[in-house]
C-alpha cells in the first residue's frame, strides 16, 4: 500500500492496486464518525459507440443509466436496497456523462457494507423481464427530467453548443431510446466496462485503510474476472460550430434563466504548452475575477436590479474544447446578455486579483477535507479528467502567475457563443 501526503493539508491518501486491476484510493479522517464508499466505473452516457473484443457496438443512448438501475437486482430475487436497508445504510447510484458511481454512506458495519457493495456490483443479473419492467420506471424518470428547469439549463446548453459530442443527449436517453433497449445491450455494456481494471474504489471518512484493503481482497477472491480488453471508443471529432446560436424555451420558471455558453478550442492555447489541469485553473481564475461573487460586474448588475442573485459559472473540458457557461436569473435578459458580451470582449486581470483568488482557493482546499463526500467527488473527478488523484494541487495553485494568465487571456479571444433562455410560460 502506498501512502502519500496531500500537500499542505495535513491529510494522507492511501492507494492500492489489486491483482485483478481494481484501484483503491482512500483518505481516512478520524475527526468524523461516518464513512463514504463509492465503487466507480469509467462508463458514462457518452460511451455508446465502441469496439470490444473485435466487435463494433452502437448502444442506445441511456444504456449506462439503464444498467445502473438494473444492477441492484440480485439472483435470489432480492435487491441491494433490501440488504443495505437492514444495515441502516444510505445507498444510491448515479450516472454522469463519463462515469457510473455506486455509493454507500454509513457510520457502522464497515465490513458488511464494503463487502456487499463489491458483491452486488460484481454480480450481474439481468433478464428480459427485468429489462422490460425497468423501461416504464425510466420512462417516467425521463419525463420528470424533461420538465425540470434545473436539468434543462444544462441539457439545453449542451444541445445548442455541440454538434457530434454525446453530451448533447440526455444521460438517461429519450423515451424512444429506452424502447429500443435490449438484454443484449445491457450485457454488452457490462462485459465491456465493468472489469476491475476499468474501475476504482474510493473510501473516505472514519475507517482503517489496511482493513479496507483486506476486506476487498477477501471479498473479490471468490470472483473470476477475464483478461481485461480495453474498449476502444469511437472518436467524434467535434467541429468548430454550434448547433444553435440562440434558443428560447418556455418552462415553469418565475423569471428568465439565461445561459451564455462559450465553446473555446483548446488549440488556442497550444503554444503555451499547458496541461488540461493548468489550463482549467487559469481560465477558472479569469472567469471568477470577471464574473464571480466579488466581481465588479456582479455588483453592478445586482445593485442595478438586473439580477437578484450571483452570476453562476460552469466549466467542462472535452477532448478538443473548453466549455464555459455564464448563467443568471433575470427579468432583463437582453441587457444581461449585452453586459456579459461587453465584459467578455474586455476581460481584465491583475496580479493582486490572482493572488487573492489563489489564496481563497487554497483556504477552501484545506477546509474541504472536513466534507468526506466532497473529497470523494474530487478524487473521482481527478481520475476521470487526469488519470490520477492530484495530491499536489497546492503546488499547481502556487505556480499560477500573472504572466501566464495574461497569455491565456490573450488566447481566449477565439470562441463561439450559444445562448439559451428559459422563459416563464405565458
Amino acid at each position: 500500500m502506498k501512502r502519500t501526503t496531500i500537500k499542505k493539508t495535513g491529510e494522507h491518501v492511501y492507494t492500492e492496486i489489486l491483482k485483478n486491476g481494481l484501484q483503491i484510493i482512500m483518505v481516512p479522517n478520524d475527526k468524523v464518525k461516518n464513512y463514504y464508499l463509492t465503487l466507480n466505473t469509467k462508463f458514462g452516457s457518452i460511451h455508446t459507440d465502441f469496439k470490444y473484443n473485435g466487435k463494433n457496438y452502437k448502444l442506445p443512448k441511456g444504456t449506462a443509466h439503464f444498467l445502473e438501475h438494473l444492477l441492484f437486482n440480485m439472483p435470489d430475487g432480492t435487491s441491494a436496497h433490501d440488504y443495505f436497508s437492514q444495515l441502516g445504510s444510505n445507498i444510491n447510484a448515479f450516472t454522469s456523462y463519463d462515469i457510473t458511481c455506486y455509493e454507500v454512506y454509513s457510520n457502522n458495519k464497515f465490513k458488511e457494507n464494503l463487502s456487499y457493495l463489491l458483491k452486488y456490483v460484481y454480480t450481474p443479473y439481468f433478464t428480459k423481464e427485468l429489462v422490460s419492467g425497468e423501461k416504464g420506471i425510466i420512462t417516467e424518470e425521463i419525463k420528470m427530467i424533461s420538465d425540470n428547469p434545473a436539468s434543462e439549463i444544462v441539457y439545453g446548453m449542451f444541445r445548442n453548443i455541440f454538434i457530434k459530442d454525446e453530451r448533447q443527449y440526455l444521460i438517461s436517453g429519450t423515451v424512444e431510446d429506452i424502447k429500443k433497449m435490449t438484454l443484449e445491450d445491457i450485457y454488452a455494456a457490462y462485459n465491456a466496462f465493468y472489469h476491475p481494471e476499468n474501475m476504482f474504489l474510493i473510501i473516505t471518512g472514519n475507517f482503517k485503510p489496511e482493513e479496507a484493503v483486506a476486506i476487498t481482497i477477501n471479498t473479490l477472491k471468490n470472483f473470476e474476472f477475464p483478461k481485461y480488453n480495453k474498449p476502444i471508443l469511437k472518436e467524434k471529432n467535434e467541429p468548430y460550430k454550434v448547433k444553435n446560436n440562440y434558443l428560447e424555451k418556455e418552462m415553469n420558471v418565475d423569471k428568465e434563466k439565461v445561459t451564455i455558453c462559450l465553446k473555446i478550442p483548446k488549440s488556442n492555447f497550444k503554444s503555451l504548452k499547458l496541461s488540461d489541469l493548468e489550463l482549467r485553473l487559469y481560465i477558472n481564475l479569469i472567469i471568477r475575477i470577471n464574473f464571480g461573487a466579488t466581481s465588479l460586474l456582479k455588483e453592478e448588475l445586482l445593485s442595478g436590479g438586473i439580477i437578484t442573485d450571483s452570476i453562476s459559472t460552469f466549466m467542462t473540458l472535452t477532448e478538443e474544447y473548453i466549455i464555459e457557461a455564464i448563467m443568471a436569473s433575470t427579468e432583463y435578459p437582453d441587457y444581461f446578455i449585452k453586459r456579459i458580451n461587453e465584459t467578455l470582449k474586455a476581460l481584465t486581470i491583475s496580479k493582486e486579483e490572482i493572488n487573492r483568488k489563489v489564496n481563497s482557493s487554497l483556504s477552501n482546499l484545506i477546509m474541504s477535507f472536513d466534507e468526506i463526500e466532497l473529497v470523494s467527488a474530487d478524487i473521482g473527478e481527478d481520475i476521470i479528467n487526469y488519470g490520477k488523484y492530484i495530491t499536489d494541487i497546492y503546488n499547481y495553485y502556487k505556480k499560477l502567475n500573472i504572466e501566464v494568465a495574461e497569455a491565456v487571456l490573450k488566447n481566449m479571444k477565439k470562441y463561439l457563443v450559444a445562448i439559451t433562455i428559459l422563459k416563464p410560460k405565458e
